[in-house]
């Protein structure tokens, strides 16, 4: 069957919530996306996505979590939908302290939940930001082990405009789905370079030992089985062993990199669970 190429850099889809924009230094903006925001929420919770993907990768997830009384807000890349980094070349801690900005403005109780290079951000940000949040998820939590080749190859070439439609989906699937699981078409879209390049700048500029260590919070880690990019013998399994007294692990067969379209009940599941404890 013939793939019909979507081009890079394409809106992947609408995502859910209201905008709020957030005044930034030097005229950037933090565009967050807020959904089930009451005075009777029970806690916030801050949503960072991949790595050059936009917040609408939540929107499953986002959903599930407000219909259980919590407020969540999905917080946009930089450069996608107007959104504007409050620098021009930002180090990951420079992208927390925009988090900042947000950060200062809640009133419940917070907790800062990040996928893939989201993962390094909220990490970065309860770093960053001790007293101004309660816990943190992480999902696909790579960032202090190099990255396998191929799975390195697969993850550019997931923002490469010139490849064919088939090999643009050939690098999707290895990067980020695992076996035959179905790629969502919203999938193929939303790989924002721009975005990417400055993430990975951003990332290269911390040391890793820098914000590994989530600010000393609570963590839940979630990890797929078939991860090619973040596996867990270099994620899960380094953070539950240093981390033991407060890290919470789940491990997720049959996903990959992507998770979050591969198993949403699961994930949801498991966030609840944790957040309803922690909360307790």
């Amino acid at each position: 069957m013939k793939i019909e190429h979507t081009r890079v850099g394409a809106t992947a889809r609408e995502v859910v919530g209201k905008p709020i924009i957030v005044p930034l230094a030097n005229d950037g903006q933090l565009l967050v996306h807020q959904i089930g925001h009451s005075p009777d929420s029970r806690a916030e919770v801050l949503l960072f996505a991949s790595l050059g993907r936009e917040s609408s990768d939540f929107n499953e997830l986002a959903v599930a979590l407000s219909k259980n009384g919590f407020a969540v807000s999905l917080v946009e890349a930089p450069y996608i939908h107007g959104a504007v980094p409050s620098r021009e070349n930002p180090s990951l801690f420079d992208l927390a302290e925009d988090i900042g900005a947000y950060l200062s403005t809640c009133t419940q109780p917070v907790f800062v939940l990040g996928h893939a290079f989201g993962n390094r951000l909220a990490r970065a940000t309860a770093t960053r930001f001790p007293d101004q949040g309660n816990g943190v998820v992480v999902i696909a939590a790579g960032g202090l082990k190099p990255i396998d080749a191929k799975a390195v190859e697969a993850l550019l070439n997931c923002f490469n405009d010139e490849l064919s439609a088939e090999e643009h989906q050939s690098a999707v699937r290895f990067g980020f789905f695992a076996g035959a699981n179905v790629i969502p078409e919203y999938w193929l879209r939303g790989w924002h370079k721009q975005t990417a390049d400055i993430q990975r700048r951003a990332t290269r500029m911390v040391q890793s030992e820098d914000w590994w260590g989530a600010g000393e919070k609570p963590m839940l880690v979630i990890a797929a089985m078939n991860d090619t990019i973040a596996p867990p013998q270099d994620t899960i399994d380094l953070l539950e062993r240093e981390f033991s007294d407060r890290v919470s692990a789940v491990r997720i067969a049959d996903a990959g990199h992507a998770l979050l379209p591969e198993k949403p009940k699961e994930i949801a599941a498991a966030i609840l669970d944790w957040l309803n404890k922690a909360l307790d």
